[in-house]
């Protein structure tokens, strides 16, 4: 069903001449009071059936009964587009859902970046600059939605869920990156990870420095602490300067 945007133009500009010539009409040809036309004409385009006009003879004036079927023209138009709107959204968006599907069913030896926050997104474009699959699982749906406009794989969720992570595709998957910020969700990512795919390479965040021993017991074969290796590069920066 193609309905293309620029329909809204002729449709709005119908539904708004329909709108002021029907209370120029009713007020200066049919001599109702204007408060009355302007309500009626809203009441009758805009399809609420249950207003009803008190007054004498009105329904029997030959400009309400005309304007009653144009005005019933324009509100079909107009109902008429915007469900078939709607229904063209939702088509859309299930035909992107089921084609990103078909994307990361089809990947293999890829590697699954869990959680794009300023790690996650970073260890993205070091995996973009060397041409590596990845798939994102992501809980937010606002960066989801951000993720799937700029055509990258992604998966809405929980990524300590082994579900989730069976969509992202993790038993064909070559390795795993844990980015949340939280210690204990990305031990627990690495325990699930490590569980469905033995020969999986695991690299985690770790915020603190105490849970980096049980991260590798976990799982993972790479633990990175971003706050360590920054105050390095400090260092090293400051080093080389002098």
């Amino acid at each position: 069903m193609a309905f293309k945007w620029k329909l809204e133009y002729p449709i709005t500009f119908f539904v708004i001449c329909a709108f002021i010539l029907s209370v120029y009409v009713q007020v200066f040809v049919g001599h109702i009071e204007p408060s009355i036309a302007l309500f009626w004409t809203a009441a009758s385009i805009f399809g609420v059936s249950s207003f009803y006009i008190d007054v004498p003879g009105f329904y029997n004036l030959w400009t309400v009964q005309l304007f009653t079927f144009i005005n019933a023209l324009a509100y079909l138009i107009m109902f008429t587009f915007v469900i078939a709107k709607f229904v063209s959204i939702l088509s859309r968006i299930d035909m992107h859902t089921r084609d990103m599907k078909r994307k990361i069913d089809s990947m293999s030896e890829h590697v699954i970046v869990c959680g794009y926050g300023k790690v996650g997104k970073k260890a993205c474009e070091i995996l973009d600059d060397y041409t590596m699959a990845y798939v994102v699982v992501e809980r937010d749906a606002k960066i989801v939605t951000l993720l799937r406009e700029m055509n990258i794989p992604v998966v809405e969720g929980d990524a300590t869920h082994s579900k989730v992570l069976k969509t992202a595709g993790i038993e064909r998957a070559g390795g795993l990156i844990a980015a949340l910020d939280n210690d204990t969700k990305n031990v627990y990512i690495t325990l699930t990870a490590r569980e469905l795919n033995q020969n999986l390479l695991i690299a985690s965040r770790a915020v603190s420095e105490e849970v980096v021993s049980k991260m590798h017991r976990a799982g993972a074969e790479i633990v990175v602490l971003p706050n360590i290796v920054a105050g390095l590069e400090l260092g090293r920066e400051m080093v080389e300067g002098f």
